[in-house]
């Protein structure tokens, strides 16, 4: 097995995309563009199934949860979709997956990855569709952002500056806030097994650093295709516009726009350190993901095959989340050593300045909620308030 993805690996992800609000807006990078398969690896167990970035924490054959139940496991092969090329850890988690589901079943159950939306032409709605049809594809790691299309609700993850770190995130998703978007999902017929992330949106630009609101004042964003991301602009008086993310490198580079947010990884991939000065870790918008498997494929399971699946995928979703948080560890340290982008660091921000000028956002949010879901105000101020208090 290979060793965590190293440093280099990770300044080379493909196609990492942190898709906004619709097929077109794909960030960092096109759909449906994936690396060579790698060759299939051989477990201790003499199972083969695609490699995954391994370490002594995430090793298939001892992490598989072991099956007691009496019932044969069905020969059965699951479709799972992503927006992200083979190395981003949304695909590892896919084939980490895969390779617990066959230590688990004697290699009955595979999950073959389909990264980069290949199955949907690159379209990210059309994924997520599949996968509620359950025909073409059975499992998907997608953002919020993505969700949103479907169902204002899961806008409410993107509302700005509800999470400080990681700790929060954490503390909300393990908590009523991640039940609640489970229970949205199951409405469009998913189990959710899981919430993963893609991770905070930290933001770049060429002129100067971005430590309090009024910085914002003459930089031209590049934003995302989201009418919450927008709104939130407005509000802080940036000259925001919405711009495909394949075209968003050379407006970069020829100052068409000055600036971009998207996670580090995302950056990366994108290779905007090179047309950008100064990157900001202002941990003002998070994005997550959903490991969501159609109800239907899930329920041609007994109880106790369930039990497996269960353990299998919350077993990806760990894996995933930690070494995307590797990653981001490792990309600041190198940006910070290499002088590739002068780093300012959170302490270093008047959060405040962006809160309070952005502090009619939830309100506007719940608006939207009400008019476009038919929520009444106290229903939309509690779903809301499991995020942001």
């Amino acid at each position: 097995m290979k060793k965590l993805i190293s440093l280099a690996l990770v300044a080379a992800l493909a196609v990492t995309m942190t898709a906004c609000g619709g097929a077109a807006a794909a960030d960092s990078g096109s759909a449906g563009q994936t690396e060579d398969a790698a060759a299939p690896a051989a477990s201790d167990s003499g199972l083969s199934y695609q490699d995954y970035e391994a370490s002594d924490r995430f090793v298939a054959s001892a992490e598989a949860a072991k099956y007691d139940g009496a019932d044969e496991w069905p020969e059965t092969t699951w479709n799972f979709d992503c927006s992200t090329g083979d190395t981003s850890t949304w695909a590892q988690a896919g084939y980490y997956f895969n390779a617990l589901m066959q230590e688990s079943t004697g290699g009955k159950v595979n999950v073959a990855v389909y990264a980069g939306e290949q199955l949907t032409n690159g379209d990210q709605v059309a994924g997520i569709q599949a996968l509620m049809d359950g025909n073409t594809l059975q499992v998907s790691l997608h953002s919020n952002l993505i969700y949103a299309n479907f169902d204002p609700r899961f806008n409410v993850v993107s509302l700005p500056y509800i999470f400080s770190n990681y700790d929060d995130v954490d503390s909300v998703m393990n908590g009523s806030g991640g039940e609640s978007l489970k229970g949205v999902l199951s409405e469009y017929g998913l189990k959710c097994e899981g919430i993963g992330e893609n991770g905070f949106r930290q933001i770049t630009n060429s002129k100067k650093p971005i430590t309090a609101v009024s910085d914002l004042s003459d930089i031209k964003m590049r934003i995302c295709s989201n009418d919450l991301c927008a709104e939130v602009y407005k509000e802080w008086g940036c000259d925001a516009s919405v711009m495909n993310w394949a075209e968003t490198y050379t407006a970069l580079q020829q100052g068409t726009v000055d600036g971009e947010e998207n996670p580090e990884t995302a950056i990366a991939s994108a290779s905007v350190q090179d047309v950008q000065k100064y990157i900001s870790l202002w941990n003002a918008y998070y994005d997550c993901l959903f490991f969501c498997i159609n109800q239907n494929a899930y329920d041609q399971f007994t109880d106790a095959q369930k039990a497996v699946i269960d353990a299998n995928a919350a077993k990806a979703v760990e894996y995933q989340k930690t070494i995307n948080r590797e990653n981001v560890d490792a990309l600041v340290k190198e940006w910070r050593e290499t002088g590739a982008m002068e780093v300012t660091d959170l302490d270093a921000i008047d959060s405040d300045s962006f809160k309070n000028s952005a502090s009619g956002a939830k309100d506007w949010y719940i608006s939207q909620l009400v008019s476009q879901k038919g929520m009444s105000d106290a229903d939309a101020a509690a779903f809301v308030s499991a995020f942001a208090k």
